[in-house]
């Protein structure tokens, strides 16, 4: 092992030390709501991160991710419902089970590139809905799965947070990652230069499928209830809004997007109530139930302003947050 490795890992270690420790005196000191808002946050930056590794480094639009979830969550918790298997054995065999699925879809399908693999990857969504509502002895079906151990604690997902996003951050800046963003720029020169990009690109959807099993599972041991319907259309959807909205290609960017996306619905359900307990019930009721339009809204702007999202394809560092201006007025005010 090199001696940069060793220093990236013992890093890492801190890290998830720090973050065990701030997460746990937040669960302890804290109301269960934002603790809630606070897990399920973790929870959205890892889906985040894990579909803009295939689509922001190497350009392939997956619409199936939400089968890739579905797959993981329904594995771990019943490996540890019917098999009594522990939470970290069962969630990583989530993890790699989506993988091995990914791998399974993307081998013949990432020859095909745009909207035709953008199909494949739908269709493979639906295939896996169809297959939970129809295996009732052993999902469920329609009735869901209930008694899922609850495991997915503030502390839990916020660890598992910060060493997905060391382990990408890394795959990313290595020769691999290279080659990712080669075969998303051009894939013919990558070809001439020796690049097997056929390889690359299954390498990154499964690695992609991997981190949404696990945050699938993570969702499901939540929950503590699964249902097909939980990972439907909608919620890749919502994984993809949150790259978008932060930058495809930007794994900090992926953070930023899940954060703004997990905290939007609950910024107009407290002004829904707010307005309610001020007498304006018909305010209330209409933020309450036509959020989606600012939603809309928010969207069609960044479209039309910021097209590359609030970071862009950037990384946000201590020090590009010191070269923000009001952080720059701040510093000379201390000075």
């Amino acid at each position: 092992m090199s001696s940069g490795f060793l220093k990236r890992l013992g890093a890492l270690v801190v890290q998830v030390l720090v973050v065990w420790g701030i997460a746990t005196y937040f669960k302890q000191s804290l109301p269960a709501y934002p603790i809630g808002i606070l897990t399920v946050f973790c929870i959205n930056a890892i889906l985040a991160l894990s579909w803009n590794l295939v689509a922001g480094f190497t350009g392939q639009f997956s619409m199936g991710h939400a089968g890739f979830m579905a797959i993981g969550a329904y594995t771990s918790a019943l490996l540890m419902m019917k098999a009594g298997w522990p939470f970290l054995p069962s969630l990583i065999a989530g993890g790699t089970l989506s993988g091995f699925a990914g791998f399974l879809i993307g081998f013949p399908s990432l020859r095909l590139v745009g909207d035709y693999l953008s199909v494949v990857t739908l269709g493979f969504q639906y295939i896996i809905t169809a297959i939970l509502n129809n295996t009732v002895k052993l999902t469920g079906g329609g009735l869901g799965l209930a008694g899922v151990p609850f495991k997915s604690t503030l502390p839990v997902t916020a660890v598992i947070l910060v060493i997905t996003m060391w382990l990408i951050t890394n795959l990313v800046h290595s020769k691999h990652g290279r080659s990712f963003v080669s075969v998303k720029e051009d894939e013919i020169a990558a070809r001439s230069v020796g690049i097997d990009t056929t390889t690359y690109k299954i390498m990154a959807f499964v690695i992609s499928s991997f981190f949404a099993g696990i945050g699938g599972a993570l969702i499901g041991h939540y929950m503590m209830y699964l249902h097909p319907d939980i990972f439907n259309y909608q919620k890749t959807v919502e994984v993809i809004s949150m790259v978008i909205l932060g930058g495809i290609g930007s794994l900090t960017g992926s953070i930023a997007g899940a954060f703004g996306i997990t905290l939007l619905p609950e910024v107009f359900r407290n002004l829904a109530t707010l307005f309610g307990s001020w007498g304006l019930a018909a305010a209330g009721a209409f933020v309450k139930k036509g959020w989606t339009v600012f939603y809309a809204i928010m969207f069609l702007l960044i479209m039309l302003t910021r097209p590359q999202g609030l970071i862009g394809r950037k990384e946000l560092t201590w020090e590009s947050i010191g070269k923000i201006r009001l952080f720059k007025k701040l510093q000379k005010k201390e000075v």
